[in-house]
């Protein structure tokens, strides 16, 4: 008996230590400090709908990218900054994913859809990622999708000032995204496309001058990255730069 029981707390013993070992040798999950610049929401959430047309007219399900990792960004092409630079950097993401870039696809939707005729979609992104799919639509039809994004969008005349990022946590239809998780982008030159002369050489050469009709739009500045599943899992910073988009892309691809 006496035997038989030392076999047991032997066995036992045994078990409890390698699951320890186990256990200590599982990395735990991502703490937000580990991100590359990205922050995540508080937990994963289904993407709201969202269905434009591209620039060739064909209506666009965002159900189609299941199976992808796709990340979603709403901005327009006579942004001064913000938008070259999101573009930019996520263009440089997929060059530094390589082969992973094919579980990748970028979703561009305009929130100046009177000025970014599908022409002049096709001509600004023509400077970046290939892959990179436009969409448009009227701007109501804009306004109530990016409202269920939690996106905001508006007109900015140029007498307003706006500089810099201002406000927190955007709020809009019935499933916003949870607060503090981005600022909104205000434009911030002279309402006519000048570039800020801060920005790196290759985001200025990107900036169109003479952006018809003298006017910039306020805009959500996070991208949004959207699991296999179709779920919002993280929100790229803009100005994190291509290799770190890079870095915590591949951990939501992987």
């Amino acid at each position: 008996m006496s035997h038989r029981l030392l076999q047991i707390g032997t066995g036992v013993v045994l078990g409890l230590a390698v699951a320890a070992v186990v256990l200590f040798l599982t990395p735990g999950p991502p703490g937000a400090e580990e991100w590359a610049g990205a922050s995540p929401p508080p937990a994963p959430y289904p993407a709201p709908p969202l269905e434009l047309e591209d620039v060739e007219g064909n209506r666009v399900n965002l159900a189609e990218f299941r199976g992808w990792t796709t990340v979603v960004f709403f901005g327009y092409t006579h942004c001064p900054d913000v938008c070259p630079a999101t573009l930019l950097n996520l263009s440089r993401a997929m060059e530094e994913l390589g082969r992973r870039a094919d579980r990748v696809r970028i979703v561009f939707v305009t929130v100046d859809p009177e000025r970014d005729t599908p022409e002049r979609l096709e001509s600004w992104l023509a400077n970046f990622h290939p892959g990179i799919v436009a969409l448009r639509g009227s701007e109501e039809e804009i306004r109530r999708q990016a409202s269920g994004w939690g996106v905001y969008m508006g007109v900015a005349s140029s007498h307003e000032g706006h500089t810099g990022h201002t406000g927190h946590g955007e709020q809009g239809g019935s499933d916003p995204a949870p607060a503090g998780a981005d600022g909104i982008h205000s434009q911030g030159h002279d309402g006519h496309g000048a570039p800020d002369t801060s920005l790196p050489p290759e985001v200025r050469d990107l900036v169109a001058p003479g952006a018809p009709g003298a006017y910039g739009v306020d805009h959500s500045a996070r991208s949004f990255v959207v699991d296999r599943s179709g779920r919002i899992v993280l929100f790229l910073a803009p100005f994190q730069g291509g290799e770190g988009m890079a870095a915590d892309l591949r951990r939501v691809i992987r």
